[in-house]
């Protein structure tokens, strides 16, 4: 059977979900059809045909819970396709080869649980993998899946198979459908982000000074009427610096027709053009683009926008992001008529028998520059409602729903509203959601370190009304000894000021350096907010409350009052920082924190136990399993020999210490290295003392292994992070040189 009507493949059910004029199914392009084609021997095997594609009664999945997937199907290696594919023929040395596996997809009943589907449709998914077993790289295998054109469906039901697309460009009728489908079906939620909600925020017309958009109907910049709808942009500038609104041009810019004028037409950017053809095509009257809706040049407007972009892209009708443009001059692909960059793939294997792939949007963000840049990070983050523009076409994401794409059919549950994750992503009691987006942004790239905090900001608010902390230079202090604890997941390099070459946060936070950290508490200890709240009074020196030491000034000591308690055998009954001043000491001045409540100067100052222990060669063997890295791994030796724990350390930094050598170490606070078996976490065993790896540095910049604050009552010398390794709660006795010592320590 073949089917022309979208209404086709409307149940009963659906109907009344969708409850919006349907289109119908574009016709198939005739140049697809070639007689010399024919399939491969594999693929003769599977005895291809249309019915297949589908799950029908009587069928061994029929009403059965959706089975892993057998990768049986071994199309040969990569070697003997080389004239089929471009792929790797080897991998770590290891010949390659292309399998794939029958699948199913169909319903999600249960919202909750989004791995489990009603089977109704049958796919084809491809892998490479290594002939000796394992999968090659991530980025090899965001491989598409294979089913069934909509148009040969061989049951009144369309849903999972694949719709032709516009050849020539999107198809913004859809995208129109889209949003109205939102607007009318998903209710507030797509509307309003609980977070804004929580902090009691308003419109940003009545927040943010001087909001400008652009009016797409005047052609001009324009002071945004309050609770005027919206929508903005979100893309990658690029290197090249483009034309941007100043104090000079921001009145002529006003005039009504200003940016149709071949003076200020000819330097605005195609990627903004387009995205105010976009905004025109989707019903919107109002654009707002940072370069041109904030006075670059005037400091005090741009630093109150700059720390409410959460506020301006959550209050946005829709985002629109140009994910496939790699800057501002690179255009929205599949905007206009003759922009698509690729044809749809699509292949008939018999007349009325045709194969698509299923590529998705997703798949195709992990390499693009958008997706590595750091302000795009909150403005994905907070958009409620967005159109992703990628490979020169479309997708529409909502709370509602995961993505609606061009290609595929809008799900039964994901127009009721029930696909969306960003939504129920940031609640309940989970430490997760929070560390992954200290995770995720720390991992973007910035043309300007310095922007560190500012590109962050709206995250950061999100941290402190989730978590009812305040933030220390990115961390929240209420966790503040366990969020310390990060530890790096790329190669990791000082952050410094690209004018200057100073650091630009402190070495302690990760926002000190540029790679990917890890907080990672989730994965030693637990998830749950409300368990890490409870096991921190115990397990850290500090007390639960006390943000004390987080700025240079005399106050109360790191570790709390139960020092006393902690460390028997030596004396440590001095615990109040003492009255030094860094001045003399040529210490770096760091980013101000725009959002804390008590930003300080970023250096910590407190008392705890140094020890000095030995780094060589690791005796243990390693059992990591985590992502590749080239960081390496050494080994914590005490005054017996034996070693305590280990470690793992930048390339650079063993470059220029090399080991064996005596290093000093300072203890942060109880943790584990991993999370004990049967959820026993929080007994004894597996408990340890955090150490700090730590170098100093004197008035001059000079590097030392060994240092101290102060000599004959003078400040001399800062101490900074090098790593975070652990030692036996047993083994302080290990400490080389004259044990262990009770020290001040100012850490910047």
């Amino acid at each position: 059977m073949t089917s022309n009507s979208a209404s086709d493949w409307e149940s009963d059910d659906d109907s009344a979900v969708l409850g919006t004029q349907t289109l119908p199914l574009r016709p198939v392009p005739e140049h697809l059809s070639r007689p010399g084609d024919k399939l491969c021997d594999v693929c003769k095997r599977l005895k291809l045909n249309p019915r297949r594609f589908v799950v029908l009664p009587g069928d061994q999945e029929w009403n059965k819970p959706n089975k892993p997937e057998k990768l049986d199907i071994h199309l040969g290696s990569v070697r003997d396709m080389r004239d089929k594919a471009d792929f790797p023929t080897l991998e770590d040395g290891a010949p390659t080869e292309v399998v794939m596996s029958w699948n199913t997809t169909g319903p999600f009943p249960d919202p909750s649980a989004p791995w489990n589907h009603r089977p109704e449709v049958r796919l084809l998914r491809p892998y490479l993998q290594k002939l000796v077993g394992g999968f090659v790289s991530k980025r090899l295998n965001l491989f598409p899946e294979i089913t069934l054109l909509a148009n040969d469906s061989p049951t009144v039901s369309l849903t999972y198979f694949i719709r032709p697309v516009r050849p020539d460009m999107v198809d913004f009728d859809l995208v129109r459908r889209w949003l109205a489908l939102c607007q009318t079906k998903h209710g507030k939620r797509c509307r309003q982000d609980p977070i804004l909600k929580e902090l009691n925020r308003s419109h940003p017309a009545q927040e943010v000074p001087d909001l400008r958009c652009i009016d797409v109907e005047e052609d001009c910049l324009v002071i945004l009427p309050a609770g005027g709808r919206y929508a903005a942009l979100s893309y990658a500038w690029g290197p090249k610096k483009f034309f941007s609104t100043v104090t000079s041009n921001v009145k002529s810019l006003e005039e009504p027709g200003a940016l149709s004028k071949s003076e200020y037409l000819d330097q605005i950017p195609p990627t903004i053009k387009d995205a105010t053809h976009v905004a025109k095509e989707m019903g919107m009257r109002y654009l707002w683009v940072d370069n041109l809706c904030i006075i670059q040049d005037d400091p005090e407007i741009k630093g109150e926008t700059i720390k409410k972009m959460d506020l301006v892209y959550a209050a946005a009708d829709l985002v629109i992001v140009a994910a496939g443009s790699e800057t501002a001059y690179s255009g929205i692909a599949g905007v206009h008529s003759g922009s698509r960059t690729s044809r749809q793939p699509i292949e008939e294997i018999a007349p009325g028998f045709r194969l698509a792939f299923r590529s998705r949007y997703a798949d195709s963000m992990q390499n693009v520059p958008y997706s590595s840049r750091g302000w795009t990070f909150q403005e994905t983050h907070f958009a409620l409602r967005s159109l992703v523009f990628i490979d020169g076409t479309v997708a529409f994401r909502c709370q509602g729903n995961d993505a609606w794409e061009e290609l595929v059919f809008e799900r039964p549950h994901e127009l009721r509203g029930q696909g969306g994750t960003r939504g129920g992503a940031y609640e309940g009691d989970d430490i997760r959601s929070y560390e992954g987006l200290i995770q995720g942004y720390s991992e973007r790239a910035l043309s300007y370190e310095t922007d560190v905090y500012n590109a962050f900001a709206g995250v950061s608010r999100e941290l402190m009304c989730r978590l009812n902390t305040d933030v220390c230079h990115g961390i929240p202090t209420v966790y503040f000894d366990w969020f310390l604890l990060w530890g790096p997941l790329s190669d990791h390099a000082r952050r410094l000021s690209k004018r200057a070459g100073l650091p630009v946060g402190p070495s302690w936070s990760w926002s000190g350096w540029v790679g990917c950290s890890w907080p990672r508490m989730c994965d030693w200890y637990n998830r749950s907010i409300a368990r890490i709240r409870k096991a921190i009074r115990k397990r850290t020196h500090r007390d639960a409350n006390d943000t004390a030491g987080l700025s240079l000034k005399p106050d109360r000591n790191f570790y709390g009052r139960k020092v006393r308690r902690r460390f028997d055998g030596f004396d440590c009954s001095r615990v109040e920082p003492s009255e030094l001043v860094l001045t003399n000491v040529n210490a770096p001045k760091y980013l101000d924190d725009i959002l804390s409540n008590h930003p300080g100067s970023g250096f910590l100052r407190f008392w705890t136990v140094s020890l000095t222990l030995r780094l060589a060669e690791p005796t243990s063997p390693d059992t990591y399993r985590g992502p590749a890295h080239r960081r390496r791994r050494l080994g914590i030796f005490g005054r017996s020999g034996r070693e305590l724990g280990t470690i793992t350390v930048q390339p650079a930094w063993l470059d220029d210490n090399p080991v064996p050598q005596d290093r000093e170490f300072i203890l942060i606070c109880e943790g584990r290295d991993e999370r004990a078996e049967n959820g026993r976490i929080d007994e004894e065993d597996g408990w340890r003392y955090m150490a700090m790896l730590i170098e100093w540095r004197d008035k001059n910049g000079a590097k030392s292994a060994l240092g101290s604050v102060a000599y004959e009552g003078k400040p001399i010398m800062y101490a900074e992070r090098v790593a975070i390794g652990s030692v036996g709660k047993t083994d302080l006795k290990e400490a080389l040189e004259e044990g262990p010592v009770w020290k001040e320590i100012v850490l910047g």
